[in-house]
């Protein structure tokens, strides 16, 4: 496994760590108001970490330092490659608020020296960030951010390989297991994007949630986590679909993306989840929704569905934070209100929590949570399992340190050993309070420190008395906690803290005062009882001194070196350069541990005496603490395991009870219904009635008395379902005719074996009748007429009945769409355009259609809701309108060809009875007719077919035939002889001349003509203007102008941000109502099908 921490450190007054160059005093404070500002701004850029080693030109037989000469950027970040790399990154960055320059150092020799690594980049390079893959430490990715470039190393950054990508690369997530494989989000546009050949090639996730009208923005991410997961390629996110769409959770698979979305669902789909809430880790996913002032978590228990959380508390729960979710438990800090905050544990399944520890100290760094979560003084203590150490307020006179050895079931005060004690002088009130996050540092730095390498052994800063005090020292427990020894004797009255670590599996543990002028560092290879003296050598050229901002050590905390990220600063003060200490103890532990320099260590974690922890018994190999002997990098620590006889230990309150004080006795929470049988009973014919007792999530303790503690199986009582909610597969815009829909039934209360239910589809089709909630949790439907359509399920036991409902739209897909264009078009006229989109169904529902318009002129194409859109020319011409229909479930286009003439005079023709004779008998005869017309009318006036254009309207069944012949000018030069050109076609139109000739049938007479006017619209002022035929307003209103101007500019803006992402790339316009009723196409509708081939032309697909 490869660890990455990483320090980041800020020269800046109100930076995460703060060591200013102009501040003349070594001891430098932070603003805290300023401060919490800068890191609610640069919350994502914070590092903390512990990973590499340094050297240079200053040397002691154990502390090596090296300085980056002129090194002064504001901001540093170090890390070690992974286990057994001798490399070391160091990346500075200079620029407050924005990167003005950016430089990697690179080390090959465990820090002994660092090399400018910038050549291998391009000039303008700025390294915002770089992400280090969990699966291969040599594999690295640089990225930078404003020049939307990465930069990928394979081998520890000896090359690089460079690419650029479509957005900006702001935050990258490697896969846990393949190093190949990495999430990345644009934090601009918040996309999310993948990538399978190391940032060769990405693509976009959530594909399938945008559409034209909609886009998908991406909060809180996530991969698969091996083991638990199906699919490791399998991603979790949260997205907003749509315009102000509300917060979903989804699920992707890498490998088939937008095939495999799935919508996940359960408790969560009826409720307003908050953004940036999704947590998802080992065999839990979370997420929160804000119900009112009141937030509710919900939570999934391998990979289940999800379902709400509860807190055994008569409380509201106003905020929550989740604090740990190791060990197969989940700890919760609960905010009631401002000032009470508690912590709660949970079964395994992460549903039902009792509380753990009262009245929990908070430093709160901002509003939401979720957004920046609080510090909670809440620690788990690594090495061993179930001890927790918390903070706590006693009687709100002071803080107060408790510690449990059962995972919070029980909790007690901290002791100091006698040695201590005698040191303080105190018989009383002697106990040990630790600062679980060091109030007064620079950054937030934890107080106490544990390692999985170093069993057993804490560092920590404290004090001994009746309360936590600012005025703290170094203390340190080598029995997990249960006992605390004064180890350094100076007590830290400023505030600045130490920096701790633990080397070479615990042989030997370090410390330095943090931000404070030092000339050495304190080791000890006896676990603490004596410390050493490690000289750092003089100020160097500048004859100034060092500030430690951090100590570290490889990942793991396994090798004998370890190392001090440092300031310089000379005799004045003034900032010189960044430096590193390297700390090489091989010379201090001179020899290898052999067998006899170990011993069986058991702890013990009661006064008692007992050694049971979480029902069973551990023993560790340890190194004896009086040898110094070092135990290597390969050394594995032996360990055995055995079962405990199971005692009162091993159980805590069951969800809805509490201890009762001064006793370990549990009792029901007043007011608050501990969970009844109806929670079990949903699924089972019989409950566990609980005697207010649970045990303790991952206790493996077997047989003893525990009958006590135990619940018991008694019958379920018939209890009316309740709690019902239908939910299917398909979003909320419908489904297609014949598309198979999955319907989902959850129950959150009532028996459900011997429950009846019945599904009822609305469309025509059998109801199907079930026994039993497993028969009837999932149900597959096909629709095969469109429609709106009611879905009901009753439910019905001896106890009741109940109900639940969910509407469905069923829509026809569109087939095709008809385009019916304007005719006698002129320069400069707005004129109306119309589009209608029909199914082959009769009749045929195809939904809310909208029309993408696109004039073939410069213009903006134009997205409409409605069907029709008025829009004018600026020239003479043909033009190829082309309009695309979408609707939720289909999408389908065609086109026109317009002509455009810089004027026009139309006449309304009249015919024979020959007319009504052959329309019913002579295919395409619109087409042939407008045809024959026009060549008629230029063989017998002599003019060309251009100057003629006719138009047959679309007719109703028994309706005469209508015919509009046009008199046009395409130029200015043939503009003068239209008025005589008109004439002259009314004369021959009046002489009985104009006989028009179809093949196949009798020669049809114009009898009559009428001059129109056609097109009635106002004259453009140019720029092919669109709109969407809304009647304008008139402003000559006896009203106060002021008020009435307020109003349409207030209700402008609104209207323009509620579209403000669909008009990025269209112009709204024609907001009428639009096709949400099924479609019954009789006198009015069937005039769009007769007229589709005269006026459309083929369709597009």
């Amino acid at each position: 496994m490869v660890f990455s921490f990483r320090f980041v450190l800020f020269l800046s007054f109100v930076g995460v760590v703060v060591v200013s160059p102009s501040v003349r005093r070594v001891s430098v404070r932070r603003d805290d108001s300023a401060a919490q500002r800068r890191r609610t701004e640069e919350e994502t850029s914070v590092r903390l970490c512990r990973d590499a080693p340094a050297s240079s030109n200053q040397k002691s037989h154990v502390a090596t330092v090296v300085d980056l000469p002129q090194e002064k950027s504001e901001q540093g970040i170090i890390h070690w490659a992974g286990n057994g790399s001798k490399t070391i990154f160091f990346l500075t960055q200079h620029g407050r608020r924005s990167l003005i320059s950016t430089k990697l150092w690179r080390s090959t020799d465990y820090g002994l020296s660092f090399h400018d690594e910038n050549y291998k980049f391009d000039s303008s390079t700025l390294i915002d960030q770089f992400y280090v893959s969990p699966a291969a430490g040599s594999t690295v990715i640089f990225a930078d951010v404003v020049h939307s470039q990465i930069h990928v190393t394979t081998d520890e950054g000896q090359s690089f390989v460079s690419h650029v990508v479509e957005f900006n690369p702001s935050a990258i997530v490697f896969h846990p297991q393949n190093k190949n494989w990495a999430l990345a989000k644009d934090s601009q546009s918040s996309n999310l994007y993948f990538t399978t050949n190391l940032g060769a090639n990405w693509t976009r996730l959530a594909q399938s949630l945008v559409s034209k009208q909609s886009s998908a923005k991406i909060f809180s991410y996530y991969w698969a986590v091996p083991g638990i997961d199906t699919s490791v390629s399998l991603v979790y996110y949260e997205a907003s679909p749509g315009i102000g769409g509300s917060v979903q959770l989804y699920s992707e698979d890498v490998l088939s993306p937008g095939s495999s979305l799935k919508h996940l669902k359960g408790s969560i789909s009826s409720v307003p989840l908050v953004a940036n809430s999704l947590i998802v880790v080992d065999e839990y996913v979370f997420v929160k929704a804000q119900i009112g002032s009141a937030v509710e978590l919900h939570r999934s228990h391998n990979r289940g569905p999800f379902e709400r959380a509860f807190f055994a508390s008569v409380h509201p729960v106003t905020e929550y934070v989740i604090v740990d979710a190791t060990e197969h438990q989940v700890f919760v800090a609960v905010r009631h209100f401002s000032n009470l905050t508690n912590v709660y544990s949970s079964d395994e399944s992460g549903r039902f929590f009792t509380l753990c520890l009262q009245d929990v100290y908070v430093r709160e760094r901002g509003k939401q949570w979720n957004t920046i979560p609080p510090l909670v003084s809440f620690y788990r203590v690594l090495g061993v399992r179930g001890v927790y150490i918390g903070n706590k307020y006693a009687d709100r006179s002071g803080l107060q340190t408790m510690i449990s050895f059962n995972k919070g079931g029980d909790w007690r005060l901290m002791e100091a050993t006698s040695k201590t004690k005698q040191a303080r002088k105190c018989s009383t009130d002697c106990h040990v309070h630790l600062h679980i996050w060091y109030p007064y540092s620079r950054s937030n730095d934890q107080g106490i420190f544990s390692s999985d390498n170093g069993v057993g052994i804490l560092l920590a800063h404290g004090n001994v008395g009746k309360y936590l005090s600012s005025e703290t020292s170094v203390l340190v427990s080598t029995d997990s906690g249960l006992t605390w020894t004064l180890s350094f004797a100076d007590t830290d009255k400023d505030g600045s803290g130490f920096s701790f670590l633990l080397g070479d599996h615990g042989s030997y543990l370090a410390l330095s005062e943090h931000y404070e002028k030092i000339s050495d560092i304190q080791y000890s290879c006896n676990e603490g009882s004596n410390w050493t003296d490690v000289t750092l050598g003089d100020g160097g050229a500048s004859g100034g001194f060092l500030v430690v901002n951090g100590m570290f050590t490889e990942p793991g905390e396994t090798t004998e070196y370890a190392f001090a990220f440092c300031s310089r600063y000379d005799s004045k003060s003034a900032f010189v350069n960044w430096a590193v200490v390297q700390l090489n103890f091989t010379s201090l532990l001179q020899r290898k541990c052999q067998p006899n320099d170990y011993y069986l260590y058991e702890p013990s974690y009661e006064a008692t005496g007992s050694k049971c922890l979480l029902g069973q018994r551990m023993t560790y190999e340890r190194r004896k603490s009086n040898e110094c002997c070092y135990n290597g990098v390969e050394y594995e620590r032996g360990k055995l395991v055995s079962l405990c006889t199971c005692t009162a230990e091993d159980f805590e309150c069951d969800y809805g009870y509490r201890k009762s004080f001064g006793s370990k006795t549990c009792v029901p929470i007043v007011g608050l219904n501990p969970w009844s049988p109806a929670e079990e009973c949903v699924a089972k014919s019989a409950y566990n009635k609980t005697k207010g007792y649970r045990k303790v999530a991952g206790d493996r303790c077997s047989g003893g008395n525990v009958s006590a503690w135990t619940s018991n199986e008694v019958p379920c009582p018939v209890v009316v379902p309740s709690g019902l909610d239908l939910d299917s597969d398909i979003a909320g815009a419908g489904a297609v005719v014949g598309q198979p829909i999955t319907f989902w039934l959850t129950q959150e209360n009532g028996v459900t074996k011997k429950t009846a239910y019945k599904f009822s589809f609305g469309d025509g089709s059998d109801p199907i009748e079930l026994t039993g909630f497993d028969l009837a949790a999932q149900q597959q439907h096909t629709f095969n007429e469109s429609g709106n359509f009611t879905v009901v399920v009753a439910v019905s036991n001896s106890a009741g009945k109940s109900a639940a409902s969910l509407k469905i739209k069923i829509l026809d897909p569109i087939d095709r769409v008809v385009v019916l264009p304007p005719h006698a078009v002129t320069v400069g006229v707005e004129v109306k355009f119309s589009a209608r989109a029909l199914a082959n169904a009769q009749p045929s529902y195809v939904g809310p259609v909208h029309f993408d318009w696109d004039f073939d002129d410069g213009s903006t194409p134009v997205l409409s809701p409605g069907r029709d859109v008025i829009h004018a020319f600026d020239y003479a011409r043909e033009y190829r309108v082309a309009v695309a229909a979408y609707s939720p479930v289909a999408t389908k286009a065609n086109h026109a060809h317009v002509r455009v003439f810089q004027t026009a005079k139309t006449l309304s023709l009249g015919f024979s009875a020959a007319a009504d004779v052959v329309r019913s008998s002579i295919d395409d005869l619109d087409l042939k007719l407008a045809a024959a017309l026009v060549d008629d009318v230029a063989g017998v006036t002599g003019f060309p077919k251009s100057r003629f254009e006719a138009f047959v309207f679309p007719r109703e069944a028994g309706a005469s035939l209508s015919v509009d012949l046009s008199v046009v000018a395409s130029s200015a030069d043939e503009k003068g002889s239209v008025d005589t050109l008109f004439d002259k076609v009314k004369s021959a139109i009046a002489a009985k001349q104009v006989v028009v000739s179809i093949e196949g049938s009798a020669p049809i007479l114009v009898t009559s003509s009428t001059e129109v006017t056609v097109n009635s619209g106002t004259t453009s002022g140019g720029g092919g203007s669109t709109s969407g035929g809304v009647n304008k307003l008139a402003v000559g209103l006896a009203v106060p102008a002021f008020l009435l101007i307020l109003v349409l500019v207030l209700a402008f803006y609104w209207y323009s941000r509620r579209y403000k992402q669909l008009r990025s790339a269209f112009t709204i316009l024609n907001h009428s109502p639009t096709d949400e009723t099924p479609l019954a196409l009789g006198a009015d509708e069937s005039d769009d099908d007769d007229d589709e081939a005269g006026v459309g032309g083929e369709p597009d697909e």
